[in-house]
C-alpha cells in the first residue's frame, strides 16, 4: 500500500523534461533516458545501461555481487569493466550502500550513482531523502523505480522528480 500511494504523490509531483530547468539534466533526461531502444530490461537496469553507454562509462561497481546484471551490463556494453572500486558507476539498491564500504563524501566529481528501489517502503524513501541532503551529493534525479546521483561539485544543488 505505501508504494502505490508513494506512485500517487510520485506522479502529482513529477516532471518531464521541460520541468528542467539544468542543462546538464535536460540533455539527461531527453538525449538519454527518454531515447528509444529495444532494451528489453527492468526499468532501473534500462536506467543503467543508457546512462553507461550515454556519458561513455568505463567502469561500473555493484555493491552486491549481481550476476544477471553483470552479465546484462558486459552484453549491452562490451567495453566496460566490472571493478570494485574508483569507478566511474556505482549501482545498488538503498540497502546495499548502507552496507557497504563506500564512502560517499570520497567519491569523483564524474561519479555516478545509481539506487534501486527508493520507494519500495517508507525505510528505502527515507533513506533516499538523508542521502540527498548529504554536501557532496550535487544533483538526484528520482524516476521513483530508482533514483540517479551525481556528484558534480561545479553544479548547484538540485534535485529532480522525472516521470519516464
Amino acid at each position: 500500500m505505501f508504494r502505490f500511494i508513494s506512485f500517487i504523490k510520485f506522479c502529482f509531483s513529477a516532471t518531464n523534461q521541460h520541468g528542467v530547468h539544468s542543462p546538464f539534466v535536460y540533455d539527461y533526461v531527453t538525449k538519454c533516458l527518454y531515447k528509444k531502444n529495444k532494451l528489453r530490461l527492468p526499468i532501473t537496469e534500462k536506467v543503467l545501461i543508457k546512462s553507461i553507454s550515454y556519458f561513455d562509462y568505463k567502469t561500473v561497481r555493484l555493491l552486491v555481487n549481481n550476476e544477471d546484471i553483470a552479465q546484462k551490463i558486459k552484453t549491452n556494453c562490451p567495453t566496460v569493466s566490472l571493478i570494485n572500486n574508483n569507478s566511474d558507476v556505482i549501482f545498488g539498491n538503498i540497502n546495499d550502500l548502507q552496507s557497504s564500504d563506500l564512502e560517499i563524501h570520497k567519491l569523483k566529481s564524474i561519479t555516478m550513482l545509481v539506487v534501486d528501489g527508493i520507494h519500495k517502503n517508507k525505510n528505502t524513501l527515507e533513506r533516499w531523502e538523508r542521502l540527498k541532503e548529504l554536501d557532496c551529493v550535487r544533483v538526484t534525479v528520482d524516476i521513483f523505480y530508482c533514483g540517479v546521483v551525481f556528484f558534480r561539485k561545479e553544479q548547484v544543488k538540485e534535485h529532480f522528480k522525472i516521470r519516464i
